[in-house]
């Protein structure tokens, strides 16, 4: 019978794991992240051993991640070529890698108290720890946080202030609040403290939604070019010249826009410190006109690789990406992996990472913060880099993805950074979704995937800095850190004084 419910149970935390990521885009069915997690705390918060606990996490979090990066799939098989199978099992392998990180945390638990008000803030504060440790470990991977999914919600005032890493404390702390509130039925009176609490955080986001912590400046004309070339064609070098000529074409009638956005890589292969290629397709822009444009850059000297974004015309500077995917755009384990399946030999993946510390680049008198691809979703790096910036801009490269929930939840990612630093967002893709992002999140245009096109919109730029771009995600992590220290104190000294009576 005791065997037969833990497979019940180990059933319901995969399946409320399931549930989280129809929470972001393109679903955004917030309800079944609320539902998914008020799950999770109530299996996860009975009475049990350790083994217990880590399986119980750890198939809640596989049920996250299957879902959550399917789309990894798209990219092992579609354009790693590896047969089915071993897509497949590659992808199952990152799932699980993944759901092993997202569960570790929770092995906290059984040196923590099981009294109502430290379960519900120790079962927020461990949720925001292993976020917080899946965004840095291994150059980390910060996607799926829990307010994501919180751009347009009752929640959302309090982003520019928490931040999504906050967002998600407090859901997860509502959640456990749920869950609690339906086991003790709402008996204890810390419980309905923390309802309280609660109702008071929904009542209070509508007004800090009415703060404008950003100031804005004059507004800019802005033109967005997705070139929608295939991954097969764009690494072809013999057809370097047609790809950069569909560029130039989808850029002729906009030379004299103020900004002009190319993708991700849209100059396959340049070499750091020649400037022909770069001069010619200066001669092309306006005088006022700033054109910002990815390319991959080789140095010489150095004889490495950089994924690069540079400012030509009126625009100036240049950024090389910080965050490197692994697999994508460094390989671990080179020599033993190349080689094996050409997964392993893509284009990008031999990519060398920028300085951790580099300019911003220049639109005219504007400043632009660079967030190359996947660097996107690092909201604590995000919001240091928007401090001093008017702009933010992002290019990417989502056709790995396919048709796919993947680019859908990168674009959201995009306008959560916007909410979360009161400035706003150019998104310029390969294949979509490209789009113009405003200070508070909202869409001003966006392009239909898979299409080759031009869009051009009005932005304003903006000054000044919310209080998430102040501090990033350190105070909460601090918070989360604290509070388990605290509990796990109390609960320590509760037992030995037990053990001493005894």
């Amino acid at each position: 019978m005791l065997a037969q419910n833990r497979i019940w149970i180990g059933l319901a935390a995969l399946f409320a794991g399931a549930l989280v990521p129809f929470s972001f885009a393109p679903f955004n069915l917030l309800i079944l992240s609320y539902i998914g997690i008020a799950v999770f705390a109530w299996l996860i918060l009975l009475p049990q051993n350790r083994k217990s606990l880590f399986i119980n996490a750890l198939l809640f979090g596989f049920g996250l991640f299957a879902v959550g990066v399917s789309w990894v799939y798209v990219s092992i098989h579609d354009y790693g070529e590896a047969m089915p199978a071993l897509a497949v099992l590659m992808t199952f392998a990152f799932v699980l890698f993944l759901a092993a990180i997202f569960a570790t945390p929770w092995l906290l638990l059984s040196f923590l108290p099981n009294k109502p008000i430290a379960q519900i803030l120790c079962f927020a504060a461990l949720w925001l720890l292993g976020e917080w440790l899946r965004g840095w470990f291994l150059t980390g991977f910060p996607w799926l946080y829990l307010g994501q999914g919180h751009l347009n919600s009752t929640l959302s005032g309090w982003m520019p202030i928490l931040g999504s890493l906050g967002i998600g404390f407090v859901q997860a702390a509502i959640c456990a609040t749920l869950a609690l509130s339906i086991q003790y039925r709402a008996k204890p009176i810390c419980i309905r403290i923390a309802a309280a609490i609660a109702l008071f955080i929904f009542i209070a986001s509508p007004l800090l939604n009415r703060i404008d912590w950003t100031a804005p400046m004059q507004p800019v004309e802005v033109t967005l070019v997705q070139p929608n070339i295939s991954l097969i064609d764009k690494w072809n070098a013999e057809l370097r010249d047609a790809n950069l000529q569909r560029l130039l074409d989808l850029s002729e009638g906009h030379w004299n826009t103020d900004i002009l956005v190319w993708p991700e890589a849209a100059l396959p292969l340049t070499h750091l410190g020649n400037d022909q290629l770069l001069s010619e397709i200066s001669e092309y822009l306006g005088p006022e006109t700033s054109l910002l444009t990815g390319r991959l850059v080789y140095d010489s000297i150095s004889r490495r690789f950089y994924n690069n974004v540079i400012g030509l015309g009126n625009g100036s500077g240049e950024y090389s990406k910080r965050r490197l995917v692994p697999f994508g755009e460094y390989v671990p384990l080179e020599n033993q992996l190349r080689g094996l399946i050409n997964f392993f030999d893509l284009p990008m993946s031999m990519i060398s990472s920028g300085d951790s510390v580099q300019d911003q680049l220049k639109a005219g008198q504007l400043s632009i913060a660079i967030a190359l691809c996947y660097e996107i979703a690092y909201g604590h790096q995000v919001a240091i880099d928007s401090r001093t910036a008017n702009l933010l801009t992002t290019v990417s490269n989502d056709t790995w993805f396919g048709d796919s929930i993947g680019p859908h939840q990168h674009f959201q990612l995009a306008q959560v950074r916007a909410k979360e630093t009161g400035k706003p967002v150019l998104r310029g893709t390969n294949d979509g979704i490209s789009g113009l992002i405003d200070q508070r999140g909202r869409v001003i245009i966006q392009t239909d995937q898979f299409v080759a096109t031009s869009v051009t919109a009005e932005v304003t730029p903006y000054s000044g800095k919310t209080p998430f771009s102040y501090w990033g995600q350190t105070p909460m992590t601090i918070l989360a850190m604290f509070t388990l220290l605290i509990f796990a104190g109390l609960d320590w000294q509760k037992r030995r004084q037990f053990s001493g009576e005894v």
